[in-house]
């Protein structure tokens, strides 16, 4: 099993690709290595150390597209997560050393969908 680190290395989209409407100016995306600090565990929370991160479509639309995310930049792409959970809640801690697959899309369980199963 993984340790727990101080800080999370990581790949951050921290502008994405624009294009002017009016004159054409195409200014390239950028990405920046940067570390980030580990968050304090929440109840329900689990820390996973990443094996392999998938990019696809929706991570490139963000980057060349300029399609429009949820949080502003910056921000790590990728969400096609596996890996080994290495600290988790005390709530959850049937969770540590088991390897997992994130789901792209975590459902809310409070909505009509997801209490109607469809999350």
């Amino acid at each position: 099993m993984g340790t727990i680190p101080d800080k999370i290395s990581t790949w951050q989209m921290v502008s994405p690709f624009k294009k002017d409407r009016e004159t054409g100016e195409v200014t390239p995306g950028k990405l920046e290595k940067t570390k980030i600090d580990v968050p304090d565990l929440q109840s329900g929370e689990v820390l996973v150390e990443v094996a392999g991160c998938g990019v696809c479509h929706t991570d490139l639309g963000y980057f060349y597209y300029g399609v429009p995310t949820v949080n502003k930049p910056p921000l790590t792409l990728g969400h096609e997560i596996s890996g080994t959970v290495v600290d988790a809640a005390s709530d959850v801690a049937f969770w540590k050393g088991k390897e997992v697959i994130i789901p792209a899309v975590m459902p809310c369980r409070k909505c009509y969908l997801c209490k109607t199963g469809r999350g």
